[in-house]
């Protein structure tokens, strides 16, 4: 089963080999709506730990699971599924604040719902 997260924030990933030589590195720019495909495939390294292989725009390689859990920690990535859910969730506040007239809680609510409204948008367009 493959897992599919979806980039928040805009941020740069350095990719490391596994292999002792330093010229296997470098940076992937990660931009908001990158779709981040998780496989099952994994290994493990020796001194460093679990490794899953994972799939960025056009590449694949492996990362670290902390790497992971720390990004989606950081809300950097979250899946596709926590994005629908927060969306949900958005929509329902915003419709409360406006039942109670409470501007301050709409505006916070609603631009944070665009945010992700045109995060998807921009998505279904690639």
């Amino acid at each position: 089963m493959k897992n599919d997260f979806i980039v928040l924030t805009p941020f740069q990933y350095m990719i490391e080999c596994t292999c002792p030589r330093p010229e296997h590195t470098f940076i992937l720019d990660l931009h908001k709506g990158d779709i981040i495909t998780v496989t099952e495939e994994k290994k493990y390294v020796d001194s460093l730990g679990w490794l899953l292989l994972v799939m960025i725009n056009d590449y694949s390689f492996f990362m670290f699971v902390d790497e992971i859990e720390e990004f989606i920690a950081n809300k950097k990535i979250t899946s596709l599924l926590d994005l629908e859910l927060r969306m949900n969730y958005l929509d329902y506040k915003v419709n409360e604040s406006l039942d109670v007239l409470n501007k301050e809680k709409f505006d916070v609510f609603a631009r944070e719902l665009n945010d992700l409204k045109a995060i998807q948008k921009d998505r279904a367009m690639i």
